[in-house]
């Protein structure tokens, strides 16, 4: 019956925005795996781009040599990111695919940063604020953080209700043995 109700109010309101409330759990895989992979294909076009700087000339232009470990860590922490939200794409539910992309897509996006920085002094303003707006189109971050909230709170509510019923059944084991 009450699955009946929530159907006909759901269709009764095809205006309204389909994000659940914490309290609604969450999104089928489905419908969360077109996010993932448009987070994924924007990280794709931004790697051409960093593969076209150039630190070798910036360390010859008088930049700091660490700039060059820098740009190789920044690649390589694309990878990472790259193969962490490739991952969560096929399973966009899992919690622990979830954080370790949003932990790697921060860790990447706080390298680009920095390497930004030596972009535009070292090698051309124009295409730091090339990378700068690239990375800001292609990392939907808000979104994957938002996720990550709910799916940390939909697995703690269901972690609580596991041990409701586990103390319950434990409750019921110990009334039905006999004492001697």
């Amino acid at each position: 019956m009450f699955a009946h109700i929530a159907l006909l109010l759901s269709l009764a309101a095809p205006g309204q925005d389909p994000a659940p409330s914490p309290e609604a759990g969450l999104l089928p895989d489905w419908e969360l795996k077109p996010r993932v992979v448009k987070l994924s294909e924007g990280l794709d076009r931004v790697r051409p781009l960093l593969e076209r700087l150039q630190p070798e000339r910036w360390t010859a232009a008088g930049a700091p040599k660490q700039y060059e470990q820098q740009y190789r860590d920044c690649l390589e922490t694309l990878s990472h990111a790259q193969n962490a939200a490739a991952r969560l794409a096929e399973r966009p539910n899992r919690l622990t695919l979830a954080v370790e992309t949003l932990v790697r897509l921060e860790t990447f996006i706080d390298l680009t940063a920095s390497l930004t920085q030596a972009i535009r002094k070292y090698q051309n303003p124009a295409v730091a604020d090339l990378v700068e707006s690239e990375l800001a189109a292609a990392s939907d971050r808000e979104w994957l953080r938002r996720h990550v909230l709910e799916l940390s709170a939909v697995r703690e509510r269901e972690r609580e209700t596991a041990e409701q019923e586990a103390q319950q059944c434990r409750e019921r084991i110990l009334r039905q043995t006999p004492r001697k």
